[in-house]
């Protein structure tokens, strides 16, 4: 049935035969309102270029290039179909709709003077930077901050990186069988055990290839109680090895997962090198049972979050063998809006330059475009090893999810010219271990996606394509960091920058991805998710 089909057939049966024409003209203007509503609501994809794109689901996640539009069309039958059937419910629900997509773009014409410029200024650091915008409330790092008063120790940065090493070492366990799975039962409850191995197929050897594509904190709350609890939504893809009747075969799985975790509020935090997983909480001792499960060494049975992070629950989302969205070519979202600036942020930034007197924001800077430029150039070739020395190891980690999606569906994503515009601090942050800076970063080039022989899928060699995103580099506060650096040695050594997949120098054997010797890129976020 065509639209203007639909739109008669309502108008028929809400009798609307006098004035059908304005009648007609009404009805498409909810219909346009709806579908403006459906465009606020669904997120939607970018090209996956090095800092964004396409959900990681291929098609049922977040920012699925594929599913918006049918969503929108779906929310548009709906409220056709309650006006028709069932006015007294339908027509107050329009009304609701219809004043709250008004308000919406209200609210943007009135930041219009405040929205986000890709025209830099310099300023007298010899920094560029970009109009200050509105300042948004910061979630969760709010509540970060709050469990710092209670735990000095926690870094979000260390955090992570648990989450991201236990969530690998989960999967791999599963592929063994639960008595492997069960060596980390001082992390995963009974019932997260047991949601893990329930996936398993009949023959499973292994799961391998776990890359963890997004982790995203959904939720931090019993701040105010002695458990902490908090939601993280993971997305990932990993192999599972299956043996049937001799016969092996290899699947590939894109899946959605919620792991709830808890923990005492007042536990004092392990520093990076002991937040592994691959200890035991209590003794630090590695990980090894006796016969009624308990710690080997300390005799501890650990059953909550009495020292550690605890993952109390795991709930599957969402699983499929198809791989994400590559070939959707979507406007960028949120170039103009305004830049999510820390709440004190001028006076915070004097602060950490009184107490790093050897700190430029000019070295700073040209560090920041180096990473922007081999970050680029890395992807652009599908060579990501080039990019292993500037980045973190969970961000590593992501990039390479992309990376394989790619070569998987014979498609590679191009980058030609790309360039920074503009630069503005927007955060500093500081804990225990690292110091973090978040810039935001505009950028334009000519961004495609190419097939092995070469026909463009997607995107343009001759549309020159703007964007915005925001970058979080990180060093640590205990190591040997100087000036920010901006070329390609080993900030340690001064040798030729040649690491390996550890991220570990191969002539001094510094670990160069852990800020250690100098800033390095931990997160990158999109302008339309970025909550400071």
């Amino acid at each position: 049935m065509t639209p203007q089909r639909f739109l008669d057939r309502c108008a028929d049966r809400l009798r609307l035969q006098r004035g059908s024409r304005s009648r007609r003209a009404w009805l498409w203007w909810l219909a346009g309102a709806l579908a403006s509503l459906g465009l606020l609501l669904i997120p939607t994809a970018v090209l996956a270029r090095v800092g964004g794109g396409s959900s990681y689901s291929g098609g049922g996640g977040h920012g699925s290039g594929g599913g918006g539009g049918g969503a929108i069309i779906g929310i548009v039958r709906l409220l056709f179909w309650l006006t028709v059937e069932y006015p007294a419910v339908g027509v107050p629900v329009d009304i609701v709709v219809v004043g709250f997509v008004v308000y919406r773009f209200a609210r943007s014409g009135k930041k219009g003077s405040e929205a986000y410029s890709s025209t830099p200024t310099e300023s007298a650091t010899g920094v560029i930077v970009l109009p200050l915008g509105a300042v948004r409330s910061q979630n969760p790092a709010r509540e970060f901050a709050q469990l710092r008063k209670f735990d000095p120790n926690f870094s979000e940065i260390v955090f992570t990186d648990f989450c991201y090493a236990l969530y690998g070492k989960a999967h791999d366990a599963r592929g063994h069988g639960a008595a492997t799975l069960d060596q980390f039962s001082p992390y995963l409850s009974e019932a997260a055990r047991k949601s893990l191995l329930q996936r398993n197929p009949a023959g499973l050897q292994e799961v391998k290839g776990v890359i963890v594509g997004a982790l995203l904190v959904e939720s931090v709350s019993g701040l105010d109680k002695p458990v902490v609890n908090i939601s993280l939504l993971f997305e990932s893809n990993y192999t599972e090895v299956v043996n049937t009747d001799g016969k092996v075969a290899e699947m590939t799985y894109y899946v959605r997962e919620r792991w709830q975790l808890e923990r005492k509020r007042d536990v004092l935090s392990p520093p990076p090198a002991q937040a592994t997983a691959l200890h035991c909480p209590k003794c630090g001792a590695p990980l090894q049972k006796d016969t009624v499960g308990a710690c080997a060494f300390c005799g501890a049975k650990i059953e909550s979050g009495e020292f550690q992070w605890y993952v109390r629950g795991i709930g599957l989302l969402g699983r499929e063998a198809k791989g994400p969205l590559l070939t959707a070519d979507v406007p960028e979202v949120g170039t103009e809006l305004p830049s999510v600036v820390q709440p004190g942020f001028r006076d915070i930034r004097a602060a950490f330059e009184k107490n790093n007197p050897t700190f430029s924001w000019g070295d700073f800077q040209a560090r920041a475009r180096l990473i922007f430029d081999e970050l680029q150039a890395a992807w652009s070739t599908l060579n990501w090893e080039r990019a292993r020395p500037h980045e973190t190891d969970n961000l590593f980690q992501m990039h390479q999810y992309w990376i394989a999606a790619y070569r998987r569906q014979h498609l590679r994503n191009v980058l030609d010219q790309p360039r920074i515009t503009a630069m503005q601090p927007v955060k500093l942050q500081e804990d225990a271990f690292y110091h973090a800076i978040t810039l935001r970063i505009g950028a334009q080039g000519y961004d495609y996606t190419i097939s092995d022989d070469g026909k463009i899928v997607n995107g343009s060699k001759t549309r020159l394509r703007t964007w915005s995103e925001y970058w979080t580099f990180v060093r640590s506060r205990q190591g040997k960091v100087g000036p920010a650096k901006a070329d390609l040695n080993c900030p340690n050594c001064g040798a030729p920058l040649k690491v390996n997949n550890a991220g570990v120098c191969e002539f001094c054997g510094g670990k160069i991805t852990s800020g250690e010797f100098d800033w390095v890129l931990s997160r990158i976020e999109q302008d339309e998710s970025y909550a400071g």
